[in-house]
């Protein structure tokens, strides 16, 4: 699913009710995106309104893929997960950026590998990916869409429907996981969720 930001659209969603936090990661991220004339974003999902209405005010094409829909029907299915990724077939460097948010958390060490791989080859030189990890003190059995409102205030809503395991992974975890491009910063916030900005250099 493609969403120009030069379409016109009726502003019908609203906000979540409550805000957990403030994401420092997702005001970095855009700020990046600022020196990039044709701005084009990649979201893995959950897919979520508030999020695409939010993005489209600041790129020009947000391009939506729901890998955990992907993740949990192959699952389901019993088939193998490396089918997913048949639908991330974008060609080379095609996106400024790309929002992984947990998906790694949900994949074992050689699925979350190749979604690293396919995100270097996607995202442009000087390109950059957010990754949010999941906390001890996260309600971590649940997945999240991290529903984005004014200000990168950040409200979590549960997904129940999406029954996906859980990888755990400490930092030193991540930082190898991702060891293809080049930390740029990471915080701590609520509940222990960490939020990570990595580039491609």
């Amino acid at each position: 699913m493609v969403i120009s930001a030069n379409r016109p659209r009726k502003n019908t969603i609203t906000q979540p009710e409550t805000a957990d936090y403030t994401s420092n990661i997702l005001k970095l991220f855009v700020e990046g995106l600022e020196d990039q004339p044709q701005k084009q974003v990649l979201d893995v999902g959950p897919a979520c309104h508030e999020n695409i209405l939010f993005f489209t005010r600041y790129v020009k094409r947000l391009y939506v893929c729901d890998m955990f829909l992907h993740l949990m029907r192959c699952l389901s299915k019993k088939r193998p997960v490396s089918q997913i990724w048949k639908h991330l077939d974008y060609p080379p460097e095609s996106f400024d950026g790309i929002l992984l948010w947990e998906l790694a958390d949900r994949l074992d060490e050689h699925e979350a590998g190749k979604l690293v791989e396919l995100c270097y080859k996607m995202l442009k030189p000087g390109g950059t990916v957010v990754l949010f990890v999941l906390g001890e003190q996260s309600v971590s059995s649940v997945v999240n869409t991290f529903v984005l409102g004014k200000d990168f205030r950040v409200h979590l809503r549960p997904q129940p429907h999406l029954h996906l395991p859980l990888c755990d992974r400490q930092n030193r975890d991540v930082l190898a996981m991702m060891a293809p491009f080049t930390p740029i910063k990471s915080y701590v916030c609520r509940h222990g969720l960490r939020e990570f900005l990595f580039k491609r250099e």
